[in-house]
């Protein structure tokens, strides 16, 4: 084979399992304007801890806390969410289209005790392309069933009657 296209197909395998570029992540709250939240913004934003275990070891993921997240675009949070805005789901999708869905209470520390966070990090690296550069990640769920990896936008809106 041509060394042209070994060394291609070598630096293809590489970029697919380094790390992913960081993005800009779309927050939609329906009812709203959209915003946009950078990487600075979301380093800036409270940061968290959430494990489980894969395969038979623990994995630790990091990043920004979704609920401060969705305070940035608007949403109501802490003892003020009641009433119609408990009737809220939060739509978190996956650039290959997997999607997930949490109901706006999952999201907040004021009904829930465990994190969930938008992930840049897996045990202290940068997320590789194939999972990042965001992955949501619910802490205290015991499989990552609810883990979209690639995560392009977050979206707010009520439950359909």
């Amino acid at each position: 084979m041509c060394p042209f296209f070994l060394a291609a197909g070598l630096a293809a395998t590489l970029l697919a399992v380094g790390p992913a570029m960081a993005q800009d992540l779309k927050v939609t709250v329906q009812g709203r304007d959209s915003i946009v939240l950078t990487p600075a913004d979301l380093k800036a934003l409270p940061r968290a801890k959430a494990t489980f275990q894969a395969k038979g070891h623990t994995v630790t993921f990091e990043g920004a806390v979704l609920n401060a997240a969705l305070k940035q675009a608007g949403v109501v949070s802490g003892d003020r969410l009641m009433g119609r805005y408990l009737s809220q789901v939060v739509v978190a999708k996956g650039a290959d289209g997997f999607t997930s869905i949490l109901s706006l209470a999952e999201t907040d520390p004021f009904y829930r005790a465990n994190p969930v966070i938008i992930a840049d990090t897996k045990d202290g690296q940068p997320l590789d392309a194939r999972e990042g550069p965001y992955r949501l990640v619910v802490d205290g769920d015991l499989h990552p069933s609810r883990s979209p990896r690639q995560v392009v936008s977050i979206e707010v809106r009520p439950v359909a009657p």
